[in-house]
C-alpha cells in the first residue's frame, strides 16, 4: 500500500500540469454543484418561512372533538409521529352580516401558529369582551382604540385588544371571513372545535399524519392539509409515479405538462434535473482530463506490468491518485462554492425563492404591493448538507468508474502500444486520403484529426456541450425577459407607472371623459391610455366551442362546482344553449391606437390595424388558453363574424348582466374578426374576472365602443410618467383629481416596477453567470485535450517539417486544424442546440406557459459562441504547437539511432531508409537553428553576422550527421555490454526501453560529438537533461570507450577530464578535476585529481552471453 501511495504522489508531482488541470476540474465541479445546491436549498427555506407567514405555521387540521384534551396531550409523540406544536380553535358562532365573521375562541397554540400577536390591549377575559385585527376594525368602521363599543349580531361588545392580521393567504384555503376572538366562557351552543397540528419536520410529515390518524382512529381523509406548506415539508401524499405517467399519457389534455406539474412539487424536480445535469457534465470533464493524464504515462504502466504489476495494483495507483486530488479539491470547491453562493445569496437571494409569476393588475393592488416591492425576504443562507454528501458520494463513484474504464482500456492495448503511448485504434486496412494532387498539409491534417477518433469526438463534444449549455441558458433568459415584459404589459397596460381604475362592478360607476381631458393637461405625464369596458355574451353554435370541459358550468364533472358569486350575478361564464351550442360571457374592451399596436406582441393570427378596424368595424378576439399553452379551444379565425350581445343602457337592472332578461334590455352587433391574440391589455377584474387566459375578450377601438354600444366612460386609465418627473408627487395630484369620481382609485406602481425589473435583471445575470462558468470548465477541458492531441503527434509533425515545411507553413497548418475543429464543433453544437432548443421551447410554451417565445435564439449570441469556439481552437492549437517548434533534438536522434523503438506506429523494414532520411532532414533543420543561436550568443562568434553563424552551424551539423554511424556503433556495444553484464536482462529491447543508464549513455554519446565539434552550451544542456531524468551525470567532455555500462546509476558523476577505456562497468561515482598549481612566479604545474566513490567497478572481458 505504501508503494502505491508513493507512486501516486510521484505521478502527481511529475505531471504537475495535468494534476493541476484535474484539481481545477474537481474544484470547479464541486463549487458549482454544491454552491447551486445550497442556493436552491436557501431559496426553499426562505419560501418555507414566507409560507409560514402567509398560510400559518401548521401542517394539518381536523375536527378536535376529543373526549379528553389531557389524553391527547399524553400522546403527542407516538409510534411513527411526533407532534411538535398544536393549537385548538373553537368557532362559537358565524354571521354573514355585515360581513362573514366568525366568533372564535383560540388557545395559545393556535394564536402562535397563526402569528396572531397582541398589538394593543389584552385577550378577552369576560363574555362581553372581544379582540380583532386592524383589517376587521377598518371594515366595521371601528376606531383602533381599546375600550371601543362594537355592535355585532344584535350584541354590544367591548374591544379589549387589537391583534396582528391573520395569515394573508389563509382565506384562500378556508374561505374569506373575518375573525372576532372571544372569551372561553362565551358559548352559543353551536361550537365546532378544530385541531391544528404541526409535526416534526425532520421526518416525512405525511407518514406522521398517517401514523397519528391510525393511533387516534381518525381517517386520513378527514385531515385538511395546509397547501401553502405541504410541498416544502412533505405533507402531500406521495405521487404514484407510474400512475401519474399513465394518466398524463392517457389523456391528451394532460400530457407531459401534467406529469411534470405532478412530480415537480414546488420546483424540486426542476432543481434535481439541473443538479443532475451539472453532475453529469462534471463527470464528463473529469473523465476527459484524467484519461489524458493517464495516456501520457501509459508506457510506464506497461513497464511495471511487464515486471509483474497486476491490474489490481494499477487500479489502486489510479484510484489513490484520484482520491488524493479529490480529497484536496472537493473541500476547496465546497468552501469556495458556498462562500461565493453565500455572497450571491446575500445580494440577490430573492431570485432563488420559488414563487409564482408576479401579476400587476389594477384591481388586485394589494397583491402587487406585496409581491413586487415587498418580495419575500431571502432570509439566511443555508448550506445544503445533503448536497455536500451526495456530491462527495457521486464524485467518488465517478472516480471508481473512471479508474475501472482506464484499466479496461489498458487491457485492450498491446505492450508496444502502451510503450509508445499509442492509444488510437488502427484499422487493418490503410485509408487513402488523396488520390489526386492536393494540399499535402491539408490532407495530413485531416488524417491526423481522424486518427484518434475518441479524442476528436471528445473535443467536439466538450466544445459543443459548453456552448449548448451557454446558448440554452441565453435562449431561456432571453425569452424569460420578453415573457416578463409582455406579461407585465398585459397585466396593467404597457407596464404603466400609475393606474386609475374603478373599484366597482356597477355599470353606472365609470371615469368620465372630461377627466381624461384634465389628465392630458397634467404636467409630467408621458403617455395616457384610457380603456373602455363592457360585459357581453357571444353565442358559439354548431360545435364552435371545442373545450366544453374548460368551464365548470359546461364540464360534465359533479366534483367541480361553478363559482357561486359568478353564477348569482352573471349566470356563470359559460352556458349550454343547445345540443352543440354554447354562450360565453366576454369582456369587451376599447383601446387607443397605441395599445392596439402593442397587441402585435401577442398576435396569434391576422393583422392589427386600428384604421382598418374602424373602417370595417372589425374586432380583435383574445381566445382561451389551456394549461399546456394551447389556443385552439374555439373554432374561430380572422375573417369570421361574431354575434355580440350587450346591454342597451348602463342604467338597466343589474339582473340584465345574467343575459336572461327581457329582449329590449339588450342589443346585438355582428362584427368581423380581424385578428386573434393571446392576451389583452389593461384587464378589468370587477365583473367575470380576467386572468388573461381563462376568458374570451373582444377588443376594439375606443371610437368603436362608443359608436357600437354607446359606451363613453372609461373603466381604467394607464399612465406613464416622464423619467425626470416625481411619480409620487404626480400620484398625489391625480388622487385629488379622482376624488370627485365615486370609487375611483389611484395607485402608484413606479417603485414596484423598479423592484420587479431589478429582480428580473438579477435573475438573468445569475443564469448568464452559471452558463459562463460551465463554458469556462469546458474550455479548460478543451485546452487540455487539444494540447495533448498536438503534442502526441510530434512525430507526424516532425516528418512534415523534415519534408520541408517552414515554421510559417507549420503555423498555417495548425491554424487550419484549429479552424477545422472550430467549424466541426459549430456544426455539432448547432445540431445539439436545435434538439435542446426544441425541448426548452416545449417547456416554455406548454409547461411554464411563456408568452410567444422565439423559435430560435437571436443571431448575436449564436454567432459569438461559434466564433469564440473557432478562436479558442486556433489559439490552443497554436500555443500547443509552439512546443513542437521548440522540440528537443534528442528524441529524434534516438529514433534514428534506434529505428522503430520510439515510434508511435509500427515501422516496416522496407520504409526504414526512407524514415531515417526524413528524420535526418528534421534533425539537420532544427539542430542547425539551435547551433546557430548557440554560436551567435558565444564569444567565439559574437562578432559574426547571422549568415556567418548559420554557415558555421551548417558545417558543424553536417559533420555531426556524418558521425551518427559511429555513435550507433558505440551504442550497440554499450547495449551488448548491458545485456552481457546484467543477468536480469531478458532482451536488448528491454534494455533500450527501460534502462536509465543506457538512456544517459545515449545522450552522452550525442552530446560528446557536439562537444568535440566545438558547439557551446548545447552539449551541457543535453547531459543535464539526462541528469535530471536519470540521476546520472556524465559531462560531455569526458572520454568513454566502447562496451560501457552503468547499472544502478543514480548519483553517478563522471567529470569532464575523466577518461574511461573499453569494457568498463560502473556502480557508483568517478570524477576527476584538472587544476594548476603555481610553484613560483616563473613556474606553474598542472595536476589531475581523481575522486572515486563507487560500490563496484569492473574491467569486463567481452564474452558472449548464452541465449
Amino acid at each position: 500500500m505504501k508503494n502505491i501511495i508513493r507512486l501516486a504522489i510521484a505521478y502527481i508531482r511529475y505531471y504537475k500540469k495535468q494534476a493541476a488541470a484535474l484539481l481545477m476540474g474537481v474544484v470547479l465541479s464541486a463549487a458549482l454543484f454544491t454552491g447551486i445546491g445550497s442556493l436552491f436549498q436557501s431559496g426553499r427555506m426562505a419560501a418555507l418561512e414566507n409560507a409560514r407567514l402567509e398560510y400559518g405555521d401548521w401542517h394539518y387540521n381536523t375536527r378536535g372533538d376529543f373526549s379528553s384534551e389531557e389524553e391527547f396531550i399524553k400522546k403527542l409523540q407516538g409510534k411513527g409521529y411526533e407532534v411538535e406544536k398544536y393549537g385548538l380553535e373553537t368557532v362559537r358562532k358565524a354571521i354573514e352580516e355585515p360581513y362573514n365573521i366568525q366568533f372564535v375562541y383560540a388557545d395559545k397554540g393556535y394564536l402562535d401558529m397563526m402569528g396572531r400577536k397582541l398589538k394593543k390591549g389584552k385577550y378577552p377575559e369576560k363574555e362581553n369582551e372581544i379582540a380583532m385585527d386592524s383589517y376587521t376594525l377598518k371594515n366595521l368602521g371601528v376606531e383602533e382604540k381599546t375600550g371601543e363599543q362594537v355592535a355585532l349580531d344584535g350584541e354590544i361588545f367591548t374591544l379589549s385588544g387589537i391583534l396582528t392580521e391573520m395569515p394573508e393567504k389563509l382565506p384562500k384555503q378556508q374561505g374569506d371571513f373575518m375573525q372576532v376572538f372571544v372569551n372561553s366562557t362565551l358559548d352559543y351552543g353551536k361550537n365546532g372545535t378544530f385541531l391544528y397540528l404541526k409535526f416534526a419536520e425532520d421526518g416525512n410529515v405525511y407518514k406522521q399524519v398517517t401514523a397519528f390518524a391510525n393511533n387516534f382512529g381518525i381517517k386520513v381523509r378527514n385531515f385538511t392539509r395546509n397547501n401553502g406548506l405541504s410541498s416544502y415539508v412533505g405533507a402531500e401524499a406521495p405521487a404514484d409515479i407510474l400512475e401519474t405517467i399513465k394518466t398524463g399519457l392517457k389523456y391528451k389534455e394532460a400530457g407531459f405538462p401534467y406529469i411534470w406539474e405532478q412530480l415537480n412539487g414546488n420546483g424540486t424536480l426542476t432543481d434535481k434535473v439541473i443538479l443532475a445535469a451539472l453532475a453529469l457534465f462534471s463527470a464528463f470533464v473529469i473523465y476527459s482530463l484524467f484519461q489524458i493524464s493517464v495516456s501520457k504515462r501509459m508506457s510506464q504502466y506497461s513497464v511495471m506490468q511487464t515486471l509483474g504489476m497486476s491490474d489490481k495494483i494499477t487500479f489502486g495507483i489510479l484510484l489513490t491518485e484520484m482520491c488524493m486530488i479529490f480529497i484536496v479539491g472537493y473541500p476547496i470547491g465546497v468552501i469556495c462554492g458556498n462562500l461565493l453562493a453565500a455572497f450571491t445569496y446575500g445580494k440577490t437571494g430573492q431570485i432563488f425563492i420559488p414563487q409564482n409569476q408576479i401579476n400587476h393588475t389594477g384591481i388586485d393592488s394589494k397583491s402587487l404591493e406585496n409581491a413586487a416591492i415587498n418580495l419575500p425576504d431571502a432570509g439566511k443562507f443555508h448550506i445544503n448538507q445533503n448536497i455536500l454528501i451526495y456530491g462527495a458520494v457521486f464524485l467518488f463513484a465517478v472516480l471508481l468508474v473512471i479508474c475501472w474504464m482506464m484499466i479496461r482500456r489498458m487491457k485492450k492495448m498491446t505492450i508496444r502500444q502502451m510503450l509508445v503511448k499509442d492509444t488510437a485504434k488502427h484499422s487493418k486496412d490503410r485509408k487513402i486520403y488523396s488520390i489526386r494532387h492536393g494540399n499535402m498539409t491539408g490532407i495530413l491534417t485531416k488524417k491526423f484529426m481522424y486518427a484518434r477518433k475518441s479524442t476528436f469526438v471528445g473535443i467536439l463534444l466538450s466544445l459543443s456541450m459548453g456552448s449548448v449549455i451557454f446558448l440554452g441558458a441565453a435562449y431561456v433568459t432571453e425569452n424569460t425577459k420578453v415573457n416578463n415584459e409582455l406579461t407585465f404589459k398585459a397585466d396593467d397596460g404597457l407596464a404603466s407607472d400609475i393606474q386609475i381604475y374603478e373599484a366597482s362592478d356597477k355599470l353606472t360607476d365609470f371615469i368620465p371623459e372630461n377627466m381624461i381631458k384634465e389628465l392630458n393637461n397634467t404636467t409630467g405625464l408621458k403617455a395616457i391610455h384610457p380603456v373602455r369596458y363592457l360585459l357581453g355574451e357571444v353565442p358559439l353554435n354548431d360545435g364552435k366551442f371545442i373545450w366544453t370541459d374548460f368551464f365548470a358550468e359546461t364540464a360534465n364533472d359533479e366534483t367541480w362546482k361553478p363559482d357561486e358569486e359568478l353564477m348569482k350575478k352573471y349566470n356563470g361564464v359559460a352556458a349550454k344553449t343547445g345540443d352543440d351550442d354554447y354562450a360565453l360571457k366576454v369582456n369587451i374592451y376599447g383601446y387607443d391606437d397605441e395599445m392596439l399596436k402593442e397587441l402585435d406582441n401577442y398576435l396569434l393570427e391576422g393583422v392589427v390595424d386600428p384604421q382598418r378596424m374602424r373602417k370595417e368595424n372589425s374586432v380583435i378576439v383574445k381566445t382561451l388558453m389551456d394549461g399546456q399553452g394551447n389556443y385552439d379551444g374555439i373554432k374561430i379565425a380572422p375573417g369570421d363574424f361574431l354575434q355580440i350581445k350587450t346591454i342597451k343602457d348602463i342604467s338597466v337592472d343589474p339582473e340584465a348582466l345574467r343575459f336572461l332578461g327581457e329582449d329590449d334590455w339588450y342589443q346585438e352587433k355582428e362584427l368581423k374578426v380581424a385578428a386573434l391574440t393571446s392576451r389583452p391589455l389593461a384587464k378589468v377584474d370587477t365583473y367575470i374576472g380576467d386572468s388573461g387566459k381563462d376568458c374570451v375578450d373582444i377588443i376594439m377601438t375606443n371610437e368603436q365602443m362608443k359608436e357600437n354600444f354607446g359606451v363613453s366612460g372609461y373603466q381604467t386609465v394607464s399612465i406613464s410618467v416622464e423619467e425626470s418627473a416625481d411619480a409620487e408627487k404626480i400620484s398625489a395630484e391625480l388622487g385629488k383629481l379622482a376624488a370627485g369620481v365615486p370609487k375611483c382609485i389611484v395607485k402608484d406602481y413606479s417603485q414596484q416596477i423598479k423592484a420587479q425589473n431589478l429582480y428580473l435583471m438579477q435573475k438573468m445575470l445569475f443564469f448568464y453567470g452559471i452558463a459562463a462558468v460551465l463554458f469556462g470548465i469546458s474550455i479548460l477541458h478543451i485546452m487540455n485535450s487539444m494540447q495533448y492531441l498536438v503534442t502526441s503527434r510530434k512525430h507526424e509533425f516532425g516528418i512534415m517539417r523534415a519534408m520541408g515545411i517552414t515554421d510559417i507553413g507549420f503555423c498555417k497548418m495548425l491554424i487550419k486544424e484549429g479552424l477545422r475543429y472550430g467549424v466541426y464543433s459549430g456544426l455539432v453544437l448547432t445540431i445539439f442546440y436545435m434538439i435542446v432548443q426544441k425541448v426548452l421551447y416545449y417547456f416554455m410554451v406548454h409547461v411554464y406557459l411563456y408568452l410567444h417565445p422565439t423559435g430560435f435564439i437571436s443571431w448575436l449570441p449564436f454567432v459569438s459562441v461559434v466564433t469564440l469556439n473557432i478562436v479558442i481552437c486556433i489559439l490552443v492549437v497554436l500555443v500547443s504547437g509552439r512546443t513542437v517548434l521548440k522540440e528537443e533534438i534528442i528524441d529524434e536522434i534516438r529514433k534514428v539511432l534506434f529505428p522503430g523503438f520510439f515510434d508511435n506506429n509500427k515501422v516496416r523494414s522496407e520504409y526504414l531508409k526512407f524514415l531515417v532520411g526524413e528524420r535526418l532532414e528534421f534533425i539537420q533543420y532544427h539542430l542547425k537553428k539551435q547551433v546557430s543561436n548557440a554560436f551567435a550568443n558565444q564569444d567565439v562568434c559574437r562578432e559574426c553576422s547571422k549568415a556567418q553563424a548559420e554557415e558555421k552551424a551548417e558545417e558543424v551539423v553536417f559533420e555531426f550527421l556524418k558521425r551518427i554511424p559511429k555513435i550507433r556503433e558505440y551504442l550497440n556495444t554499450d547495449i551488448q555490454a548491458a545485456y552481457d553484464g546484467d543477468p536480469a536482462a531478458y532482451s536488448t529491447d528491454e534494455i533500450i526501453f527501460c534502462y536509465p543508464g543506457v538512456f544517459a549513455i545515449t545522450v552522452y554519446r550525442i552530446a560528446h560529438e557536439l562537444w568535440l565539434l566545438g558547439v557551446p552550451m548545447i552539449p551541457r544542456i543535453m547531459t543535464e537533461y539526462a541528469h535530471s531524468t536519470t540521476g546520472i551525470d556524465i559531462h560531455p567532455g569526458a572520454t568513454v570507450g566502447k562496451y560501457f555500462f552503468i547499472d544502478h546509476g543514480t548519483g553517478i558523476v563522471i567529470g569532464e577530464t575523466t577518461e574511461i577505456g573499453d569494457n568498463v562497468k560502473i556502480w557508483g561515482r568517478i570524477q576527476s578535476r584538472t587544476y594548476q598549481k603555481r610553484i613560483s612566479e616563473e613556474e606553474t604545474i598542472t595536476k589531475t585529481a581523481y575522486e572515486v566513490s563507487i560500490n563496484r567497478m569492473e574491467l569486463v572481458e567481452k564474452e558472449e552471453k548464452e541465449e
